[in-house]
């Protein structure tokens, strides 16, 4: 008859427990990262402040460094955002980084036009406060060459949807061969 040992029995199982579990870490680890990388690593979406509104199809959640603003919000009237002060597309596609943010601050939607020698070339759909786009491309791509262009931003009441005001700003659009 052979002799069991109790002992010795327990700490093999218990190094076998232990390596399992630290493998079972490291795989889980592994699943996280991938899919942090596969998703793209976008901030989550918070609370959405007005859920009936469907945002333009290239808003992304968050401001243009990821963060949500969650301060005072502007009074009525004023209105807070940016845009790239040039704007470089080529012109195969007409893709750019347009870099338009609607501020957290903002308690309006905007939509933005960008308009060369009275014509549209680019239009958002709604953008809500703490929305933005990085990239994206002209609906229009003018010819190759260095343009002024306006970039107008109109402000709308969200559970109307009226216009409440526009504002510009002068940009430069370049599309290169």
């Amino acid at each position: 008859m052979g002799e069991w040992n109790f002992l010795s029995y327990n700490r093999e199982n218990n190094i076998k427990t232990f390596a399992a579990s630290i493998v079972l870490v490291v795989v889980i680890a592994a699943f996280a990262v991938a899919g942090f990388l596969l998703f793209g690593g976008e901030a989550p979406a918070k609370e959405d402040e007005y859920p009936w509104i469907v945002s333009d199809e290239s808003a992304k959640n968050g401001m243009l460094d990821g963060t949500f603003y969650e301060g005072e919000k502007n009074p009525a009237g004023r209105l807070s955002y940016k845009i790239a002060g040039e704007i470089t597309v080529s012109k195969e596609d007409g893709k750019g980084n347009f870099k338009i943010e609607n501020s957290g601050k903002n308690s309006c939607l905007i939509k933005v036009k960008i308009i060369i020698n009275e014509e549209t070339i680019y239009e958002t759909g709604y953008l809500k406060p703490n929305q933005h786009i990085g990239t994206d491309a002209f609906d229009t791509i003018p010819k190759v060459g260095t343009y002024e262009a306006e970039a107008i931003f109109e402000g709308f009441d969200p559970n109307t949807e009226e216009s409440i005001g526009a504002a510009k700003e002068e940009i430069i659009i370049t599309v290169l061969p």
